[in-house]
């Protein structure tokens, strides 16, 4: 006697693991409870189950991809680069979604170690002042020193000249040599001492540009601390409306007291007559998507409201979505036929839907009509209760297309059971 077995129904979540031609986006729900199908007739042969006459029928399919506002023009502020520092400590952000004007104090970072810094550096310069100072009083004094010195000179010789003028022959031999002795030396002091006023007076701008140096020195260690400082402080260079960066290592947004490193992005302030919508497409999705497709356009914020839009580009390589995110998908931007900034705002979430043809004027049945046997055969269950296995193609949420197995106007019923396999 043959074994009996169960026979099992497989109608609509089974197709999307083995049609030809699977959506990721598509639903994987039974079109249970949506009344009978165009083509639905009554019941067959007296057994009174719901009939469909196979017919030829477009197959449509929205895609929905979610993205978010953002936009294309946008003014991005980036931690500053600092010489007396690596890391910059955020002490004051503006409001997210604040809008502010041109000049308005928007960032602001730690300032506590360039004070310091910079307190160092005054004493410094000061220091620098006092020794300049210093040095061109001591050298006033020692050139008047030397000018002294060069009289004084000039007086002994002077004087060493007068018993000179005396005839030789008045004075003994000894005093007369003794005369010119002291004639001589007094001539070469006072050569002497016109020298050292000379190079006194040649090296006192010498002496004065060492200690200018210090002084140079310092003036531009505190002009560069100073700069750092204005540099901490971020005003806005335009009017817009503020919008935090990703704090990448945290994967959140920037926050107040997050340490930050020179050239990370903190805020930006968008154009908002820029706004498009940057779409996450995945790689299922992307072949059936092109640049100009008209596309519906929906903010979550806004429900029951919707626009139009058109796709822009799409890119060729994927990419993570996220920092923290290990899913890959390619970036699709659309642009709305209209802005709306009254609603619409840089960050929010928008439902993108594309209506796309997956094939026209195919042989096609509700899905709910095809069942799958033990063997893994789609098949239909024709008006005389005979099993047909079949070919899909192509569906969507509603319709299953037939590539093999069935002719339009062939009558089919809904399926009960599966047959076994190899029957």
């Amino acid at each position: 006697m043959r074994r009996r077995r169960a026979w099992r129904t497989l109608i609509v979540p089974g197709l999307a693991l083995a049609l030809t031609a699977p959506i990721s986006g598509c639903s994987r729900r039974l079109a249970a409870g949506q009344g009978a199908p165009a083509g639905a007739t009554g019941g067959a042969g007296g057994s009174g189950a719901q009939a469909y006459r196979a017919a030829l029928a477009d197959i449509d399919h929205r895609i929905v991809v979610n993205g978010e506002l953002r936009a294309a023009v946008s003014r991005e502020l980036t931690v500053p680069y600092i010489r007396s520092g690596f890391a910059s400590t955020v002490t004051f952000l503006a409001p997210e979604g604040s809008r502010v004007k041109q000049g308005d104090r928007i960032v602001e970072f730690d300032a506590s170690s360039l004070l310091s810094q910079r307190s160092e550096a005054q004493r410094r310069l000061d220091e620098a002042r006092l020794r300049i100072d210093k040095t061109r009083t001591e050298q006033e004094a020692t050139r008047c020193d030397l000018e002294v010195d060069l009289a004084k000179a000039e007086a002994d010789f002077k004087v060493s000249g007068l018993p000179g003028k005396l005839a030789k022959d008045l004075l003994a031999a000894y005093t007369y040599q003794k005369n010119q002795l002291d004639f001589d030396k007094a001539k070469l002091a006072v050569e002497k001492a016109k020298d050292k006023l000379d190079n006194h007076v040649a090296a006192i701008a010498a002496n004065l540009a060492v200690v200018e140096i210090d002084r140079a020195q310092a003036e531009l260690d505190l002009k560069k601390i100073e700069g750092d400082l204005a540099r901490l402080e971020v005003k806005a260079p335009q009017e817009g409306i503020v919008l935090y960066g990703d704090n990448w290592v945290n994967n959140r947004k920037i926050q107040v007291g997050d340490t930050l490193f020179p050239g990370m992005p903190v805020l930006s302030l968008p154009d908002l007559q820029s706004m498009q919508v940057v779409g996450f497409v995945y790689d299922t999705e992307l072949r059936y998507l092109s640049p100009g497709m008209v596309t519906d356009l929906g903010l979550d914020a806004v429900p029951g409201k919707s626009w139009r839009g058109k796709i822009l580009s799409l890119t060729s390589v994927a990419g993570r979505k996220g920092f923290a995110s290990q899913h890959k998908v390619f970036r699709a931007v659309i642009q709305p036929d209209a802005l709306d900034l009254g609603v619409m705002k840089p960050g929010m979430t928008v439902r993108v839907e594309v209506a796309v043809s997956l094939a026209s004027r195919v042989v096609a049945v509700p899905r709910e009509y095809v069942g799958l046997d033990e063997a893994g055969r789609y098949f239909v269950r024709k008006a005389s209760s005979a099993v047909q296995v079949v070919k899909p193609g192509v569906f969507n949420n509603r319709l299953v297309q037939i590539l093999e197995g069935l002719q339009a106007g062939d009558m089919i019923l809904r399926p009960k059971a599966a047959p076994e396999a190899g029957s």
